[in-house]
């Protein structure tokens, strides 16, 4: 994640690490990351990953870094991250990766790696929580992530609790449909398509009824080319902000009519009493029963609970949230 420094040693105020949004910064937008295959070309074994910076001016040539996955944190420094009330701490990449960050943004940035923190969910999100249908999938997904969680954030003799969550927002998986999507491009003039990458999803799925039946939704099992099912509990809805009205290739505000994108959307997708005043775009989802497994494009996906009336969103905030991009 990154953290925006605010004061310091060059002002009268003491130094803040402030989250950093591409709603907020949109500029953001400009970054592009790439993953990097194992030299045996066979994808399974993924250690770093590249970030890319274009920046809107065509007479500069796009800048890269490469960032591993899972770096030597012995001599890292901690700092202290809060995530829409859910606290965690982490570790600031330092000088090498602070500095790239830095020069491109135009302040100073700070890289953080969240190792083996989590974040604890809150509210009503995770699916025990909700309900005893799924209760199983914190027992398969506690076993399954117990050598990464502080152990206060896993079994403790019968007593099985939530895993946390990395910073992938407020929860582990949003998934969209096509069918969705195609209806969102339909507000926009002939010859014209809303781009999915600026709803953020981690799962896209196509051959939903029709558009918003995801919405009912409650649970999705997805059956991998082994056989396994993999179930994900779809908890809550996700709510949209002004980061889809951002142009990838400026990182401002998009001009015309997909820069208005989130009004047209306002008029018939405030369906969450949750989040009255934000419309309403995908699922966020809970790993259950298979996790550990791979999962693929092409992949079967079957509804194996719906839901009898829309959800309404029920963290416990002191106040709605208005931005919650997906993970």
């Amino acid at each position: 994640m990154l953290l925006r420094v605010e004061g310091g040693e060059t002002t009268t105020k003491p130094r803040k690490l402030n989250n950093m949004h591409v709603s907020r910064l949109p500029e953001m937008a400009l970054f592009k990351t790439t993953l990097v295959q194992s030299s045996d070309g066979e994808g399974e074994n993924l250690e770093q990953f590249t970030v890319t910076y274009a920046g809107p001016s065509s007479s500069l040539p796009p800048t890269t870094i490469t960032i591993p996955f899972v770096p030597d944190t012995e001599k890292l420094e901690m700092v202290d991250v809060v995530m829409y009330n859910s606290p965690t701490r982490a570790y600031d990449m330092g000088a090498e990766y602070n500095s790239w960050f830095s020069a491109q943004f135009g302040y100073d940035v700070v890289l953080a790696y969240i190792g083996n923190m989590r974040r604890p969910v809150l509210g009503s999100l995770w699916p025990s929580a909700a309900e005893s249908a799924v209760t199983s999938a914190a027992r398969s997904v506690s076993r399954y992530l117990s050598s990464y969680l502080p152990s206060s954030l896993v079994a403790k003799g019968d007593e099985w609790r939530p895993p946390g969550i990395t910073f992938a927002d407020i929860a582990m998986f949003l998934v969209v449909t096509e069918e969705s999507l195609a209806e969102t491009s339909s507000r926009l003039p002939e010859g014209m398509e809303m781009d999915i990458r600026k709803f953020r999803p981690n799962i896209v799925l196509s051959g939903a009824e029709g558009a918003w039946h995801e919405d009912l939704w409650g649970q999705i099992n997805i059956e991998n080319k082994d056989g396994v099912e993999v179930e994900l509990a779809l908890t809550a809805n996700c709510a949209r902000c002004a980061s889809i009205n951002i142009d990838y290739s400026t990182g401002k505000q998009a001009e015309g009519e997909t820069g208005i994108m989130l009004k047209k959307l306002m008029s018939d997708r405030r369906v969450d009493k949750g989040n009255k005043y934000n419309p309403i775009f995908g699922r966020y989802g809970y790993l259950g029963k298979g996790a550990g497994s791979n999962i693929s494009i092409g992949d079967d996906v079957s509804v194996v609970k719906r839901l009898e009336e829309p959800a309404t969103f029920g963290m416990l905030y002191p106040t709605p949230l208005h931005c919650m991009p997906g993970g």
